[in-house]
């Protein structure tokens, strides 16, 4: 009866090791100043679309994000997801020399836009090309700020997702 269940230990173990989970990485930097989603404007018809600024920027961060999965050499997965991504702002030109080392120090942060229209941009642009569909994200970070004194605006993008590996051939 004991080598029985030692050898039916033994069998999970192997199982186990040929199955491995690994956490896989999409990071990617999206140029310019970051937009958040607009809303949808209607035709005299009554019929919805998206706003072309809206679009244009979407179809940029699918083309990162594009580009991104493939130099990882990574897949569209169907797993859940974790985003992070910072949005950072260009400093007024019209802020006082104060006010600016304010925003480059992360004292003073952007108003406008709104954290969740930002945040929205960014995972609507990476639907088809990292996920399936942004229902599949389960966990969302995202910050805001000004940029420092030698850095552009931009947005930072890092999705990660675990996926079982099969290591038995």
């Amino acid at each position: 009866m004991r080598s029985n269940t030692f050898m039916y230990n033994v069998k999970i173990s192997i199982n186990l090791w040929k199955n491995i989970m690994s956490i896989k990485n999409c990071e990617f930097i999206v140029a310019g100043k970051p937009t958040g989603k607009a809303r949808p404007s209607f035709t005299k018809q009554g019929h919805a679309y998206t706003p072309k600024e809206t679009r244009q920027r979407e179809t940029l961060i699918k083309q990162t994000a594009w580009v991104a999965m493939q130099n990882s050499r990574l897949k569209v997965t169907d797993r859940r997801v974790s985003v992070i991504v910072s949005f950072y702002f260009d400093v007024p030109k019209s802020y006082t020399k104060t006010k600016t080392i304010l925003c480059q120090s992360g004292v003073l942060v952007p108003s406008k836009p709104d954290i969740d229209n930002l945040a929205k941009a960014v995972l609507d642009g990476c639907n088809e090309v990292v996920y399936r569909d942004d229902a599949q994200v389960w966990h969302l970070s995202a910050f805001k700020s000004y940029c420092k004194s030698d850095q552009k605006a931009e947005t930072h993008v890092k999705i990660q997702w675990d996926e079982l590996e099969n290591f038995a051939q």
